[in-house]
């Protein structure tokens, strides 16, 4: 099987550190970037925990040794001694492309990201100077230079650079064949909107660019209408999914049509194509859930091996980190779904066949995809293709709204005369968005099985 090369964009939150996990304990991908945006929290404060999940992996890895269990697919493909296959780890946007409005999901993920896992577990937590190796030597204090080489002398498993992460996206769609880096972009679409104004031939020779955003039949989860990562950047959301058209000046947001002439695709002799885009909405990813008695079940499987009994899974530097974080989640979670009157957890629970605490597994969803083989695709997922999804960027109310023609019209070819009222181009075959809407999964449980198994690995030793 060909191993895809990805660059993954998150705000690293709850889900988003799932799927970094699920990402990095696949052995038939290679993560090349993981590139920070603002979004769940601050751009600063997410970094501590990228840092942090290396920082697990390698104890993890002491442990597993320890007691004679298999290593995760991680650490048989990553030395602790060799960075040639480590992620370079980069800073990105602090604002919106736009910077009309800010949010954060703190209420949900907790002040640091991860429900307070570092004051309760900070055995696990790097020190804050983790920071420094994000920032040019020019820009620090001259004791902070002298700590910022300390540190990257000590990074395991990742490389830290001062270069903004849109242009390490960049540079390495440059320097890869074409077509053959995968996008995960699973944060407010900043960095990589930014990525596609700067350079926008460099950026179509992404193979894909697969997308957690956007709710299309079912209300959104920041306002009745917009999903968090559109609504927290709409004009980059619109920007993004304007790179799939083959003339993006038709659904550009207004405060960026200046730029349109960078994207024209529409000539043969053009550098530029249209972007391959797969987008995962509230409508699917709402639906596949993670249920703390799986998550507890599975974490109840650790043997220690020198007694043959077995213990809590504290004994796994991985299963504790993680109980800390995902306990507060499940937690917040129970409280957000309880407004409406308990509904929603009926619903879920009688498609899953379970009831208790759950969360939504948006990100992880999402990075499933992206790291599937291609029959894989083909058996869980059940895709729309080349749908005309727009983003309205001027609302009032509606901000954010994914806007698709629902009259059932067919689109017109380019010699068919033009209809008297089209002037927004919904009928014209030329003009319009081109994503490919995922609509269905493998499923709560099977997610969630596969999930536990890829994070985890192996828990039954030699």
């Amino acid at each position: 099987m060909t191993q895809r090369k990805l660059i993954i964009d998150c705000d690293p939150g709850v889900d988003d550190v799932l799927a970094l996990l699920l990402a990095l304990n696949t052995p038939t991908c290679s993560v090349a970037l993981i590139s920070l945006c603002f979004g769940n929290i601050g751009v600063t404060t997410s970094v501590r925990n990228v840092v942090a999940t290396f920082k697990v992996l390698e104890s993890e890895r002491q442990y597993r040794t320890k007691h004679k269990l298999p290593l995760l697919p991680y650490h048989l493909h990553n030395s602790p001694d060799d960075n040639s296959t480590w992620p370079i780890v980069a800073l990105g946007s602090t604002v919106p492309v736009s910077s009309r409005r800010t949010v954060g999901a703190e209420f949900f993920h907790g002040a640091d990201g991860l429900g307070g896992v570092h004051e309760c577990a900070p055995q696990f937590s790097p020190s804050e100077t983790c920071i420094l190796p994000f920032y040019y030597p020019k820009a620090l204090a001259a004791d902070q230079v002298i700590t910022r080489e300390q540190v990257i002398r000590d990074a395991k498993g990742y490389i830290p650079t001062p270069r903004p992460s849109w242009r390490e996206i960049l540079r390495i769609l440059r320097e890869e064949p074409e077509e053959t880096i995968t996008i995960v972009a699973i944060a407010p679409l900043s960095n990589i909107a930014r990525a596609a104004l700067e350079d926008p031939a460099t950026f179509s020779r992404v193979k894909e660019v697969i997308c957690m955003g956007g709710n299309i039949d079912i209300p959104g989860n920041m306002t009745p209408f917009a999903e968090f990562n559109f609504y927290a950047d709409v004009d980059a959301a619109a920007i993004v999914l304007a790179t799939t058209s083959r003339t993006p000046s038709s659904t550009l947001p207004p405060s960026t049509t200046a730029v349109a002439t960078s994207f024209q695709g529409t000539t043969e002799d053009s550098e530029y194509s249209p972007v391959k885009l797969y987008l995962f909405p509230l409508d699917v990813t709402s639906r596949h859930r993670l249920r703390k008695q799986w998550f507890v079940r599975r974490c109840a499987g650790w043997l220690d091996k020198t007694s043959v009994t077995k213990v809590h899974p504290g004994e796994s530097p991985l299963a504790t980190w993680m109980t800390v974080w995902l306990s507060a989640a499940f937690g917040r979670m129970e409280h957000l779904v309880s407004f409406d009157g308990g509904s929603r957890d009926r619903a879920a629970d009688h498609v899953d066949g379970i009831n208790g605490a759950y969360i939504e597994m948006h990100d992880p969803l999402t990075m499933y995809f992206a790291i599937a083989s291609d029959e894989e695709r083909r058996m869980s997922f059940t895709v729309a293709e080349d749908m005309d999804i727009r983003l309205e960027t001027i609302g009032q109310w509606t901000w954010g709204m994914c806007v698709l023609d629902r009259r059932g019209i067919a689109k017109r070819d380019p010699h068919d005369p033009r209809p008297a009222r089209d002037d927004e181009g919904w009928l014209d075959n030329t003009m319009g968005n081109r994503v490919n809407l995922v609509v269905d999964g493998p499923g709560s449980h099977a997610f969630g099985m596969k999930l536990l198994d890829r994070v985890l690995g192996d828990l039954e030793g030699e």
